[in-house]
């Protein structure tokens, strides 16, 4: 199963094509291509978790970051129930870079914030990390979590 870009748009976007925008959907072929090119290298099939999010669906979708890369079309959330996906992507050398993401230009959210998905994206966050937390609340919970 690939990330097909027809899934990707209309998964959450029926109804919202006026929405869409032509580098909106450059992005999506591109985060589209970058997914299935790591799972061809990951070796197995993968579903799609989550798509393309307009904002007036990602704003009632629980937990989601206010300024989510799905409403950009810069976003993908891969499905991954047992965890393999996640411990391939963020396998790290010994200097601590994150070789497949480093590899494949993209960046991807913490598996403490994404216990059955895989969430990456074409775009550097803001703390411009590889591997980051979806917020600051999620970052803080960690921060929490391993002072304890």
């Amino acid at each position: 199963y690939m990330i097909l870009l027809e899934d990707y748009l209309r998964q959450h976007g029926k109804g919202h094509e006026d929405e869409l925008t032509d580098t909106m959907r450059l992005d999506a072929a591109l985060i589209c291509d970058k997914a299935n090119m790591l799972l061809e290298e990951f070796g197995e099939n993968r579903g799609l978790r989550s798509g393309w999010r307009p904002k007036s669906v990602n704003d009632k979708v629980p937990g989601a970051a206010r300024s989510s890369k799905h409403i950009i079309c810069q976003a993908v959330d891969i499905a991954d129930d047992d965890g393999r996906l996640k411990e391939f992507v963020f396998k790290t050398e010994e200097e601590g870079g994150y070789p497949v993401l480093e590899q494949h230009n993209l960046w991807a959210e913490y598996g403490s914030a994404t216990p059955t998905w895989l969430h990456i994206q074409i775009v550097a966050p803001g703390s411009g990390k590889r591997v980051f937390f979806p917020n600051a609340a999620w970052a803080a919970r960690a921060a929490a979590d391993e002072a304890r």
